[in-house]
């Protein structure tokens, strides 16, 4: 038939099958321009090359078969525009979704290469300087859930106020570091960047500090203060005030457990000689 395609010709054009096509005449998306009553067979003008054409670019871009339909309906050039500049806005806001997808999975992938490497991770005395950090105090510092709101909570104010690269910080008081046991979190808080002050902020001092970086399950960190402990002992520190645990939002499934990498910072200064 001139100036028409068979469903198989069309389905052909377009690489698609033809049970696409039939399912698109049934949901009244793309209607066929003539059908042949004595065999049934379905013909598409050449003008429906261009509908088809439009609708497999709207349904790549993301659009429901519904939106799709709705669409194809809609006559006037008003609402044509209206339409689109919404379905742009959906899709601006998808792109920046998955924008942050791929930061967390490429974020997830360098924590996991540093921590599957076969280096030993060394001790090593550094001098830090004064720093902003936000935080919050646990009241139950055992209550697993009370923890995992703070985390929640301090990711919300990072993006309140627009902090891209969040850095957790946690603390741990200094009279239970030289027992090695009860290493509870006192409270959990934010780096802040220098450009950006809130209300309670504080300030983590700056000074010398004996570092470790921790790179397996959290529930092993103990081993991890343990060597720290034992550095300091034999190098001739005292430690000076409560040790400063810093992490990105990072956690990744491992064998025995969840982990991440946490840099422990032990404020010290050396034991003077008499």
């Amino acid at each position: 038939m001139k100036n028409r395609y068979r469903t198989s010709e069309l389905a052909k054009i377009f690489n698609i099958s033809k049970q696409t096509l039939i399912f698109y005449h049934k949901k009244d998306i793309l209607v066929p321009d003539y059908i042949d009553e004595e065999n049934g067979y379905r013909y598409y003008s050449n003008s429906q090359i261009w509908d088809l054409f439009f609708i497999i670019t709207l349904k790549e871009a993301g659009f429901s078969l519904e939106e799709i339909k709705k669409y194809s309906r809609v006559k006037k050039f008003v609402e044509n525009i209206k339409f689109l500049e919404e379905k742009v806005d959906d899709i601006d806001k998808r792109i920046n979704e998955l924008k942050k997808s791929k930061k967390i999975i490429k974020e997830k992938i360098l924590c996991l290469k540093e921590m599957s490497s076969n280096l030993e991770e060394q001790i090593k005395v550094i001098k830090r300087d004064r720093e902003k950090v936000f935080f919050i105090k646990l009241k139950n510092p055992f209550d697993e859930s009370e923890i995992a709101e703070t985390y929640d909570k301090l990711k919300r104010i990072c993006n309140k106020n627009n902090i891209k690269n969040i850095n957790f910080v946690s603390t741990v008081q200094k009279n239970s570091l030289y027992k090695l046991k009860d290493l509870v979190l006192e409270k959990i808080g934010i780096l802040l960047p220098k450009e950006i002050d809130m209300d309670g902020q504080e300030y983590i001092q700056a000074g010398e500090y004996v570092v470790l970086k921790h790179k397996t399950t959290f529930d092993m960190i103990d081993l991890t203060y343990q060597n720290l402990i034992k550095y300091i002992s034999e190098k001739g520190y005292e430690i000076t005030g409560d040790s400063i645990e810093i992490g990105s939002e990072v956690v990744v499934p491992m064998e025995n457990g969840f982990g991440g990498i946490i840099e422990i910072f032990i404020p010290v200064k050396k034991i003077e000689k008499i």
